[in-house]
């Protein structure tokens, strides 16, 4: 399994990071996990067509983790792509519904199936947990391997999970208030619950961005900042 990061960014532009979307590579399928705006285009970047994506897991229907949705079934009609399996929170068949209102000239054409399911296999075994954000929002486990936040404020019943590997946002630098996003003091408080070997931090706001070395300090822990177009073998 492989997991590239296609967008690490947020919801303003900070060095020419795409927004949210995480690729995964079974060998079988391949599978989105968001797909901000700039995703579409880290996947040609990739050398991955829009058909070759087999479904989309959506963390939570904010435009920097979804953007790019529409556009992938756009352009998945226009080169005669299959139906996409897209999975989500409560509320993202009436998402979807929501942007054909909007664009009703795609009414009819776009191919795909919305599943609210929080348990799921897409040749691999995915479970979502509920997260702590300001609308209703997931994370995703995967295989027991990987662990994908989305947003969230870290919290110990997601920071658990048994995983290699997790995934988690640190939006926030130091001296923030963790509502609906997580900072530094935050995630220090949880970690002593984490079970991963490894832990990749994304979704740093400039702010926080710009301190990042010392939060890896101050984390105490194995843990590395994620970038564009980085990838990892699981």
């Amino acid at each position: 399994m492989k997991l590239t990061f296609l967008g690490t960014g947020v919801a303003v532009p900070y060095g020419n990071k795409a927004q949210s979307s995480i690729l995964i590579d079974t060998s079988n399928s391949k599978i989105l996990f968001d797909c901000g705006i700039g995703s579409y285009h880290r996947l040609e970047e990739l050398g991955v067509s829009v058909n070759d994506i087999d479904a989309v897991c959506i963390t939570h229907h904010h435009l920097d983790h979804n953007g790019d949705l529409l556009n992938i079934l756009k352009a998945r009609w226009l080169l005669g792509g299959e139906e996409l399996r897209i999975y989500g929170p409560e509320g993202t068949k009436a998402f979807l519904n929501s942007l054909l209102e909007a664009y009703p000239y795609l009414r009819g054409k776009l191919k795909f199936a919305v599943d609210e399911r929080d348990k799921f296999e897409e040749d691999v075994r995915i479970r979502a947990i509920p997260t702590i954000h300001s609308i209703e929002s997931r994370g995703y486990v995967i295989d027991d391997v990987v662990a994908i936040s989305g947003d969230t404020r870290a919290f110990k019943d997601f920071i658990s999970v048994d995983c290699s590997v997790m995934v988690h946002e640190l939006s926030l630098p130091f001296n923030y208030q963790a509502d609906y996003h997580t900072t530094p003091e935050n995630l220090k408080g949880v970690l002593k619950y984490c079970k991963a070997e490894k832990l990749y931090l994304t979704h740093l706001y400039p702010m926080a961005h710009r301190v990042k070395d010392e939060i890896l300090e101050y984390l105490e822990f194995d843990v590395v900042v994620a970038e564009d177009m980085m990838s990892i073998r699981l």
